[in-house]
């Protein structure tokens, strides 16, 4: 097969603008916001980069999360399996993307790679629609075909968390998988006690596609009780090659992201957040662009913006109050013009929303302590279809309204023991143009208990319901799918629903073989049974009369899985394992469930020299042979890839604000395609960033 790769003509010219202007917004942040005189250069790293017993952790042991439970918990204590991924880690991947961040966690993968912009998470062997993606709470619902559902540059996330397993009782619609939330960086990271202000600049070069990217981000305080933070981007790239030396069409990038965020304390306890994010990518692609087909190339032009207001309380030591409020809205637009035909269409949707959950904790007596959590979440989903300018049936002018109620209650006795019950209900409303309107509920409860069977192991077992409501394109899309082919609509689709049981165990302890150090573990087993799977089908058995493209509520599916997960760390050393098997059946058919990645094992570690200033490592993922596979799909065999990389960055001396990060991914060059991706990923790959925090 031969494929027909467009020129990126000027790309090079490009590149050196991009960084131009990001070195230009960064020098300009930093002379608006800071004294003339420069600020002195051996100012200390943040605490949670520099542990001076430990030296520099490249992995985040037991941090604290919010997604498990909505309260503040150490993941070893979350009766459910939470996956971080913290600054340093993120810093030390130098990621592209958030597959780089997530490809050796249990039971998580990425799908659609490695065209970014394709690309979409796989939680469980569930992807799509089927996993709630939230940045800074707000949610991201967008879908349209085979494009992504997440555009974001990770050089600009503080940290990402995913939820394994079914969370509707929390999260509403779509937590069938799971749930991943990433955070954006905040302005309290840049700036030391005292220091008005603060800030990085780098740049970074990657070998394969011969991309160039830079940032600039600046932090400056704003009177005693008041941050603010602004921060670009931009990233410019060619086509990648696979380990062969071969091109993968179509994956040429030019990125260019930036982010505003003001935090005000205006009494205590009190703190009000405003953030604006934006990601913008301009690129030819294949109009199915998660997919090897060439047939159909575009001028793609992706445009996000999330918008979010938060305010959080936390009670100021009234035991009634620990309040998290946010409103958001969150805009996808995606322009694309046909490079044969001129062709132009426009794909949009809006979401506008308001999540608020407050937890109580009360003491009653006899009857244990109770954190009670309760909340309400409601959401709009807006989307415009256009052609031509005109109608575009196949992307229908349509709107949704979602609305839930939600308590859950953490009941622990005798310090060990804890229940966790919970239920939520949600209601929703589609209409569509000319169509007719659908209206139907939901009611997910969960429960939980977990036992602390000693101080540093604990045991736990769940139950949990969740439900996906049908999107408005499944519901509403008609017109032509391909020549020969017509969509019909079918606005009587049910709710998927999913029954998902686990048992888990966790540990965490430090101390075990020094002095300083750390070990953290998770072994969960799951079966997850989702019902009324929505089906999209394809019928050209009258041909040559025009077939007929359908979506229906066909399938009912087991999903079943063992997950584990090891790290430790040390003053001189550190290591990671982790292991994940997923076993899916169509119940209906009695086929193999499609969709489902290999047995994966991932193990990586390294070394800490120089007091933590300098920090290697190595990371192995391995994927076995995938041939438990649906009617249709290919044949994955097994691969393993390996990755090195080494950071330094001084403490002391000269260079002290100096960050310098080397690393080569899939060092081996091999050339693999992932059982999910229909492309195969990038070969060697050498990346280099210099960075300099002031």
């Amino acid at each position: 097969m031969s494929f027909h790769v467009a020129p990126n003509q000027g790309i090079a010219r490009r590149r050196l603008s991009a960084l131009g202007l990001v070195l230009a917004a960064g020098t300009a942040l930093a002379a608006g916001t800071v004294p003339h005189h420069a600020r002195a250069a051996d100012a200390a790293a943040p605490a949670d980069e520099i542990q001076l017993a430990a030296g520099r952790a490249p992995i985040e042991l037991d941090p604290v999360t919010v997604l498990g439970t909505r309260t503040e918990k150490t993941a070893s204590e979350v009766p459910a399996s939470i996956g971080v991924v913290g600054q340093e880690e993120i810093k030390i991947r130098q990621a592209d993307d958030l597959g780089d961040l997530v490809d050796d966690m249990p039971g998580v993968e990425m799908s659609g790679g490695p065209r970014r912009t394709a690309m979409q998470p796989v939680i469980r062997g569930l992807t799509g629609e089927r996993v709630v993606l939230r940045v800074d709470g707000a949610r991201q619902n967008f879908e349209s075909g085979h494009r992504g559902r997440i555009f974001i540059d990770p050089s600009l996330l503080e940290r990402v968390e995913m939820r394994r397993g079914p969370a509707s009782s929390l999260y509403g619609s779509g937590a069938i998988g799971g749930v991943m939330e990433v955070d954006t960086l905040s302005p309290g990271r840049f700036l030391e006690d005292g220091e008005p202000w603060g800030g990085e600049v780098g740049v970074s070069w990657e070998s394969n596609g011969d991309g160039f990217g830079a940032h600039a981000i600046g932090a400056t305080r704003l009177g005693a009780n008041a941050e603010a933070l602004v921060g670009i981007t931009g990233f410019d790239a060619d086509d990648l090659e696979n380990g062969s030396g071969e091109t993968i069409p179509y994956t040429a990038d030019e990125v260019r992201s930036g982010l505003a965020k003001l935090v005000f304390r205006p009494a205590e306890g009190h703190e009000l957040t405003a953030s604006y994010l934006q990601f913008r990518d301009d690129h030819i692609i294949p109009s199915a662009a998660n997919t090897n087909t060439n047939s159909i190339i575009v001028d793609r032009k992706t445009d996000q913006k999330t918008m979010t207001l938060g305010w959080r309380f936390d009670g100021n030591g009234n035991p009634w109050f620990d309040l998290d409020a946010k409103v958001y809205r969150t805009e996808t637009s995606l322009d694309e013009r046909r490079t044969d035909t001129g062709r132009f269409d426009e794909t949009d949707l809006a979401t506008t929303g308001i999540d608020i959950a407050n937890t109580s904790r009360l003491q009653p007596g006899g009857f244990g302590s109770h954190a009670v959590t309760y909340g309400v979440e409601a959401y709009r989903d807006e989307q415009d279809g256009k052609r031509d300018g005109g109608a575009r049936p196949q992307y229908p002018d349509a709107q949704q309204d979602i609305f839930g109620l939600f308590i859950q209650d953490e009941i622990v006795f005798f310090e060990r023991l804890t229940f966790t019950p919970g239920v939520r209900y949600d209601r929703f409303d589609r209409e569509a143009d000319g169509l007719a309107s659908k209206s139907d509920d939901a009611v997910s409860p969960s429960i939980s208990v977990a036992y602390a069977v000693t101080p540093w192991l604990k045991a736990y077992a769940s139950y949990a319901e969740a439900f996906r409501a049908p999107s408005l394109t499944e519901l509403y899309a008609t017109g032509q799918h391909f020549p020969g082919n017509n969509f019909e609509a079918n606005p009587d689709l049910r709710p998927e629903t999913a029954k998902n049981k686990e048992i888990g165990l966790t540990l965490s302890e430090t101390d075990v073989l020094t002095s300083g150090d750390r070990l953290t573990g998770r072994v969960a087993a799951f079966r997850n049974d989702v019902e009324d799977f929505i089906e999209m089908k394809v019928d050209m058995s009258n041909w040559p009369a025009p077939g007929t493209t359908t979506r229906d509520n066909v399938q009912n599916a087991r999903l079943e899985g063992v997950e584990f997960e090891l790290a430790y760390d040390a003053p001189l050393w550190f290591a990671t394992f982790g292991a994940a098997r997923i076993r899916g059946d169509d119940r209906t058919e009695g086929d193999p469930l499609g969709g489902l990645p290999g047995d994966k094992v991932s193990v990586g570690g390294g070394l800490k020299f120089m007091g933590g200033d300098v920090v290697t490592g190595w990371r192995m993922v391995a994927h076995d042979r995938q041939d438990r596979i649906a009617n249709g799909e290919t044949v994955t065999p097994g691969y393993a890839v390996h990755d090195a990389w080494i950071s330094f960055q001084p403490s002391d001396g000269g260079l002290r604000g100096a960050r310098f990060d080397l690393a080569v991914d899939n060092v081996f060059d091999k050339t693999y395609r992932q059982a999910l991706s229909e492309l195969d990923d990038p070969g060697r790959t050498v990346k280099l960033t210099a960075a300099y925090r002031f």
